[in-house]
C-alpha cells in the first residue's frame, strides 16, 4: 500500500483523513504546516502520495508545492490539494506547479478514498 504525507494545520482534518486513509490499508505521515512538509520530504524518499490544504501558517501549500517539485525524488509525485480555497488563480498556480487534483473541504471521505485510488492504483 502507499504512503501517503498529509499536510494540514487544522488537526481535525488531518486526524480524519489519517483515519481514512490507515482504514484502506494506507500509511500516513502528518505535519502541520508546509515547512513541516518539506522537511519531512527533504529526509525521506518513500512517499507515494501528499495531500495539502493551501493556507497555513509559516508556509502555504502551493509555496511548499513548489519547492518539493524541484526535488528529483518527488518531481513526479501526485499531489492533491485539499482546501477551502476556490480561487481560480490559485487553482491555476497549484496546475502550473503540477498540482493533479484540487478537493475543496469539508471533507468528504469517499472523495478522498477515490482520489488515493485514481492517483497511485
Amino acid at each position: 500500500m502507499a504512503k501517503i504525507l498529509i499536510v494540514d494545520d487544522a488537526s481535525l482534518i488531518r486526524s480524519v483523513a489519517q483515519k481514512a486513509a490507515e482504514e484502506a490499508g494506507h500509511s500516513v505521515i502528518t505535519a502541520t504546516n508546509g515547512e513541516e512538509g518539506l522537511q519531512i520530504t527533504q529526509e525521506r524518499d518513500d512517499i507515494d502520495l501528499i495531500f495539502s490544504d493551501v493556507n497555513m501558517p509559516i508556509m502555504g501549500g502551493l509555496d511548499m508545492v513548489e519547492k518539493i517539485k524541484q526535488m528529483d525524488k518527488y518531481k513526479f509525485t501526485p499531489i492533491v490539494m485539499l482546501t477551502t480555497e476556490s480561487n481560480p488563480d490559485l487553482k491555476a498556480r497549484g496546475k502550473a506547479l503540477g498540482v493533479k487534483a484540487w478537493m475543496l473541504k469539508p471533507f468528504n471521505k469517499a472523495k478522498f478514498l477515490m482520489a488515493i485510488q485514481k492517483l497511485i492504483g
